[in-house]
């Protein structure tokens, strides 16, 4: 029997996980597949957690609440859930946003993920577009600027979208889990360059859907008026971390850019937003 592990980091959004957990039961329809939940959490809200667990529990779901640690960010928090999923025999680990929603498909097809690459694979799964047509949920982010959106140019890294990350267990192990230098932002552009330099293959499961609401807990928005502060430091810091471990040449023109983005800032959202992507522009070339 397959276990398919899939890891939660919570920051105080209980309720957006309960709707996480409830789109994994309605489509989880393989009795072979055995499913685990790990719900790490990162906002000190023990309790609401323990009843999404509990409603886990009710249709079938191994799960456990992490909890006692603090914000430690999300890769060291998908780290400790990868650590005890591994424990309860994961073949796979699906790393899933709280306001991620399984839209489409069954967990099986998940379990395919590696099936012809040893057992090693990292996976995208699909989105369906305004229009209706199914794509892979990939994201880019360019390398010189750092600027990162879905659209790929001539000087972009092409990676797995944060909110839904499917890694086999072998490919967890070879790739070291997630680097924990990154708070938040930029651990999947990190991820995407360890798995072109250790020759772990990126495979797209795209008749697995899911769809994201972005930015429930951090803020998170395309739009700079909405952004909150907690986005412009992390997004500015994280994207200094990046370039410093690995493109460091390059770094001197990703922290101008950060510069010229801190004046959108101003200009979008005022001196407090500015100040935010300063402050994590320098945060992260110390680090």
């Amino acid at each position: 029997m397959t276990t398919l592990g899939i890891a939660v980091v919570d920051y105080r959004s209980a309720a957006d996980t309960a709707g996480l957990v409830r789109s994994i039961v309605a489509h989880h329809h393989d009795p072979d597949l055995r499913v685990a939940v790990a719900l790490v959490d990162n906002g000190d809200q023990r309790a609401p957690l323990e009843e999404v667990a509990e409603l886990a529990r009710r249709h079938g779901l191994v799960t456990r609440v992490l909890h006692g640690h603090g914000n430690v960010g999300y890769a060291a928090g998908n780290n400790l859930a990868a650590r005890w999923l591994r424990d309860a025999g994961a073949d796979l680990i699906w790393v899933l946003n709280p306001d991620a929603r399984i839209s489409g498909g069954s967990l099986a097809a998940a379990a395919r993920l590696g099936a012809g690459d040893d057992g090693c694979a990292v996976g995208a799964t699909a989105y369906r577009d305004a229009g209706g047509a199914v794509r892979p949920d990939l994201g880019a982010v360019d390398l010189w600027t750092g600027r990162s959106g879905r659209s790929p140019g001539p000087r972009a890294l092409t990676y797995v979208a944060g909110h839904s990350v499917l890694l086999t267990r072998a490919a967890f192990d070879r790739l070291g889990g997630f680097c924990e230098e990154f708070f938040l932002f930029y651990e999947e552009a990190d991820l995407a360059v360890r798995c072109a330099r250790l020759g772990v293959p990126v495979r797209v499961v795209a008749d697995l859907l899911v769809t994201h609401a972005g930015g429930g807990a951090t803020g998170a928005t395309a739009d700079l008026r909405a952004k909150s502060l907690l986005t412009w430091f992390h997004a500015s810091r994280s994207c200094m971390v990046f370039f410093r471990r690995h493109y460091r040449r390059r770094l001197p023109v990703a922290a101008a850019a950060r510069l010229l983005y801190a004046g959108r800032a101003l200009l979008a959202a005022g001196p407090a937003a500015a100040g935010a992507v300063l402050r994590g522009t320098a945060a992260g070339l110390r680090s």
